[in-house]
Parts: C-alpha cells; sequence; structure tokens
C-alpha cells in the first residue's frame, strides 16, 4: 500500500505535511513567547531581590528566547513566501495546461495552422514550470525541517541589552514607590497639621 500513489494523493499528502510544519511553527512561536514572559517576571524579581546571579543568568536566557522566537518567525515568513509562490506556480500551469488543450482544439479545427509547433512550445513551458515546482518542492522541504536552535539572525539581542531593559523598568518601579512614599507622608504631615 502506498507504492502507487496517484498525483493527487501525493499533492493531498505533501499539503498535510506543509499546513502541518506551519500550524507546529505558530504554536512554537506561541510557546517562545511565554517562556520570554515567564524568564521576564522571574529577571524582575531577582533584580529586585538583588540576587545578581540568577538576574544575569536569566537575561541570558531571555535574550536566546527572544532571538530564537525571531529566528522562527522569520523562516515561517519564508515558508509562507515559498508556499504563495507554489500556489501562483500551480495556477499558471493549470492555466498552461488549459492553453495546450486549447492549441491542440484550434489545431484540429483548423489544419492549416501549426500544431505541432504551438504545442511543442506550451510542452516546454509546461517542463519549465515542472523544474521550477520541483525547485520549490526542495526549498519547502528543506525550511520544514528547520530546528529551533539555528542561527540567531543578524541584530539579535544580547543578555546585556536585556538586563538594560529591566534595571530601566525596575528603577522606573522604584522611583514610583519613592513617590507614593513621599505622597503618603505629605499627607501625614498635613494632616498632623491639621490636628494641632
Amino acid at each position: 500500500m502506498g507504492f502507487f500513489k496517484s498525483k493527487e494523493q501525493k499533492e493531498q499528502e505533501r499539503n498535510i505535511k506543509i499546513h502541518t510544519a506551519l500550524a507546529k511553527q505558530r504554536r512554537n512561536i506561541k510557546e517562545l513567547e511565554k517562556h520570554e514572559k515567564g524568564y521576564m517576571e522571574k529577571a524582575l524579581r531577582a533584580k529586585r531581590n538583588g540576587d545578581d546571579v540568577n538576574y544575569k543568568q536569566l537575561c541570558g536566557m531571555i535574550a536566546r528566547t527572544i532571538n530564537i522566537r525571531r529566528a522562527v518567525e522569520s523562516q515561517l515568513l519564508k515558508f509562507e513566501t515559498m508556499l504563495q509562490a507554489r500556489d501562483q506556480a500551480q495556477m499558471m500551469k493549470e492555466f498552461a495546461v488549459g492553453m495546450k488543450e486549447m492549441s491542440k482544439s484550434i489545431g484540429d479545427a483548423c489544419k492549416e495552422f501549426n500544431a505541432t509547433q504551438i504545442m511543442h512550445s506550451f510542452e516546454e513551458a509546461i517542463n519549465k514550470h515542472a523544474n521550477i515546482e520541483m525547485q520549490m518542492d526542495m526549498v519547502l522541504d528543506q525550511i520544514s525541517s528547520y530546528e529551533e536552535d539555528a542561527t540567531v539572525p543578524e541584530g539579535g539581542l544580547s543578555p546585556e541589552s536585556i538586563a538594560k531593559i529591566l534595571d530601566d523598568k525596575v528603577a522606573s518601579e522604584d522611583s514610583n514607590v519613592d513617590k507614593q512614599i513621599e505622597n503618603g507622608l505629605a499627607a501625614i504631615r498635613q494632616s498632623l497639621k491639621q490636628v494641632n
């Protein structure tokens, strides 16, 4: 079973694999976003508690996770673009097949036309399309085998840049707490003046 699959069966199996790969990459991106958020929360806790060892480690984990997510998103974009190009090529192929059949029909109706030459031209076009489709399939296979630990895209985040972002966030939060305490003390002083 499966030795003599029709062209349509092979195409259906390919489409299932493509859509499965797309869905998996989208799930991977959501999972990486959850990891980013979790590491970020833990890093902020470590910073507030003065735990520099865990803080630096978590900044590294955040940077690595963001860079991996960006790489996966980039691969997903390439995959979707190739799929769209494949669909366009398929439409062109279907049109070329229709044109070939029409040229046969015209050739049969009008014997003075050189139907052989017309058919030869269309067959060349279809063969070129088949080569393009085969190359696209190879590229899609390579993209779908992409692993999460692929090379980080250029311009990725470093642990140091994550640490700076988190330091700024903690400093901003600390500044807000200081202002709230100062406002609270001012309100208490005001209340004491009114009592006296």
